[in-house]
């Protein structure tokens, strides 16, 4: 029964349009007042579960890291109740933080340069998509290796422009990923939104849950495959397989949501696909899939889960649940796509990500002045690190958690 609920809540969270909210309203508190948000359930852009598991919750942290000033200006111009005395005081550590990020703000760290956009991440992603197209028929090795790592890359783009703000971010986030990787943009907003807001959290956050491909935890005997054993051999190969999935996924999603405009889009990344030679179209997903899963993965599963019924707090939670990672040369720095920023992108999701590698340095002085851990390794060390942990859990559990 809990196997199947989990199943039944982990099919909601990746397919939005599937959920069904048990609570008769969302109601939560942001700063001093609580807000009825019951009504914003079917067109929340975070989809309606966030606001559900935040229902009698404080979502002060995970609100402002979110969502633009125009949405804040939205909720604060419904009508709150104010929240008891006694409930006033909020951590210490959520309160620091909100203080320089509003300094932040100020000082102009969330202005985007779109020279910087443009001309390093727009067009070098274009230009590869373009001439491997063009040589794909004479080339076809040469042709694989671009486009593959241009839908890596347009994989990054689609990222950091969904989480920015504005009209032009709005339009190259839902463009770029759905016509160069056939993403739907939608889909993986709703699903990524609860990595930000839960990162880690066992049975929450299900960035982290590939069960039962890949596990990062020892399951119940009753849960439990074969060939778990085997995981920290095969993982490459399911890390190959990452965009393949994503697509599946967004196809299930568009066909469900009927966004027209992304179904549309989607149709057109499969009409390119066709035109290329079969085994550049397939090449290129799996590669595009398996640098994006050698990235993706590191920054979490290093860390240790945070159990279910944990005590939340959005900023110590980004902290305990995240590694950093440290490239030492250019090619590793773009191949990472601003990812390698990995605590600074959670506490700051709205930022640009050519501002992370100067804002690093005072987000680790935060962590120093708030007793919080502060994990940063070089590329090749975090990578030895994953393959550990998917070792480490491909084995027999301890005996104290054997059932």
């Amino acid at each position: 029964k809990r196997k199947k609920e989990a199943k039944a809540t982990m099919s909601q969270l990746v397919f939005p349009h599937l959920y069904k909210s048990t609570t008769p309203k969302a109601v939560i508190r942001v700063d001093d007042k609580w807000y009825d948000v019951t009504a914003w359930r079917a067109s929340h852009p975070g989809g309606a579960q966030c606001l559900d598991i935040f229902h009698n919750k404080d979502a002060t942290d995970a609100f402002y890291s979110l969502h633009s000033k125009e949405a804040v200006d939205q909720l604060f111009r419904m009508k709150g109740k104010p929240v008891d005395e006694k409930e006033l005081q909020r951590e210490k550590v959520s309160e620091d933080f909100r203080k320089w990020d509003q300094q932040l703000q100020r000082d102009g760290w969330y202005k985007r340069t779109w020279a910087c956009d443009l001309f390093f991440d727009i067009l070098p992603v274009l230009f590869l998509i373009t001439v491997g197209t063009m040589i794909c028929h004479s080339w076809p090795i040469l042709a694989t290796l671009m486009i593959g790592y241009a839908m890596q890359q347009a994989g990054w783009l689609g990222h950091d422009f969904v989480h920015g703000r504005g009209q032009l971010c709005w339009l190259l986030g839902n463009t770029l990923p759905a016509l160069i990787c056939g993403f739907s943009t939608q889909w993986w907003s709703n699903k990524h939104n609860a990595h930000h807001n839960w990162p880690n959290r066992f049975r929450v956050d299900y960035d982290i849950h590939n069960e039962p491909i890949l596990h990062l935890f020892f399951p119940e005997p009753k849960d439990d495959v074969w060939y778990r054993k085997y995981q920290h051999k095969y993982y490459l190969i399911a890390y190959a397989f990452l965009y393949v999935s994503w697509r599946i996924q967004s196809i299930q999603f568009a066909l469900g949501s009927k966004n027209w405009l992304e179904r549309t889009q989607i149709a057109i990344n499969y009409i390119w696909l066709a035109y290329l030679p079969w085994k550049v179209a397939v090449g290129s997903v799996l590669l595009g899939g398996l640098l994006v899963a050698l990235v993706v993965t590191v920054n979490h599963q290093v860390v240790d889960l945070i159990p279910t019924d944990a005590p939340y707090n959005f900023i110590v939670d980004q902290y305990k649940s995240t590694c950093g990672v440290h490239c030492s040369d250019y090619f590793m720095e773009h191949a990472f796509g601003g990812l390698q920023y990995q605590i600074e992108h959670h506490l700051f999701p709205m930022m640009p990500r050519y501002y992370y590698p100067a804002i690093r340095p005072l987000c680790k002085k935060f962590a120093e002045e708030h007793g919080l851990p502060w994990r940063v390794a070089g590329v090749w060390e975090i990578e030895v690190m994953n393959y550990e942990a998917i070792k480490h859990f491909a084995g027999d559990p301890p005996k104290e958690k054997a059932q």
